[in-house]
């Protein structure tokens, strides 16, 4: 199989998912604990212009979109799903949300921040780079980025990429893609709303960059790590635009 096309599948699948699930949303999906990031989302709102444009990145159904809201920043959101941008709308009527993937982003020198939330996991290596370097371009000078990175156990994902090998996907290490094939279509023979959130987990792609690959990417993209930590099951990386000085 055609790794870019397969990859294409991976994408339209993930977006088709979140469609199917976006109803039980605010009930059931995507509700898991998450004290470090509310931690890291202060550190962010402390370091960005008071005020300024937000970007909320693969916002979901905007979860964390009402924290920006309160701190007195505007926001636009943006995800490739149209069910969770309904769901965001409808909790969220002030915020502009457009239906556009991370993949996508055109945006010059707008954001003070953005925020990317447990959702880079579902981005495959081909697509980080360029990625981070929309992110780059999209904020200001001096501007801020906070995203996660969802850890994973090294076994688990070494054994499902034999799996996936053996049975000829073209996957490469750090995927784990073996099973969403089978669970997609178990989310869809249930009509996604009563899919529950472990089999949805597992119906998308993931996959899973060392620290240190994601640090080099960040550095490429023309940015700079401030802020690392772990909790509430997902790393967390606060990095900045840097600012190039003008000569005289």
């Amino acid at each position: 199989m055609d790794r870019a096309e397969w990859l294409r599948q991976m994408r339209v699948k993930t977006e088709a998912l979140y469609d199917y699930v976006s109803p039980q949303y605010w009930d059931i999906f995507g509700l898991y604990p998450n004290e470090t990031h509310l931690k890291f989302l202060q550190m962010f709102l402390g370091l960005i212009d008071k005020g300024g444009m937000v970007l909320s990145a693969a916002c979901g159904a905007g979860r964390y979109d009402g924290f920006l809201l309160e701190s007195g920043h505007s926001v636009l959101g943006i995800d490739q799903s149209a069910g969770m941008l309904a769901r965001a709308r409808k909790r969220f009527p002030e915020v502009r949300y457009v239906k556009k993937s991370l993949q996508e982003m055109d945006f010059h020198e707008m954001f003070a921040g953005a925020i990317c939330m447990d959702a880079m996991e579902h981005i495959c290596p081909e697509d980080w780079p360029g990625i981070l370097k929309g992110f780059q371009t999209s904020l200001k000078a001096g501007g801020v980025l906070y995203f996660t990175l969802e850890p994973a156990d090294a076994g688990e994902v070494e054994a499902a990429y034999e799996r996936a090998r053996a049975g000829g996907l073209p996957v490469v290490p750090g995927e784990l893609a073996d099973e969403v094939d089978a669970s997609y279509e178990r989310v869809k023979a249930l009509g996604g709303q009563d899919a529950p959130g472990e089999l949805a987990d597992v119906a998308v792609y993931h996959y899973y960059p060392s620290l240190a690959q994601v640090q080099d990417w960040i550095g490429q993209a023309g940015l700079t790590v401030e802020e690392v930590g772990e909790g509430s099951d997902y790393q967390h990386i606060l990095a900045r635009k840097q600012i190039i000085e003008q000569k005289s």
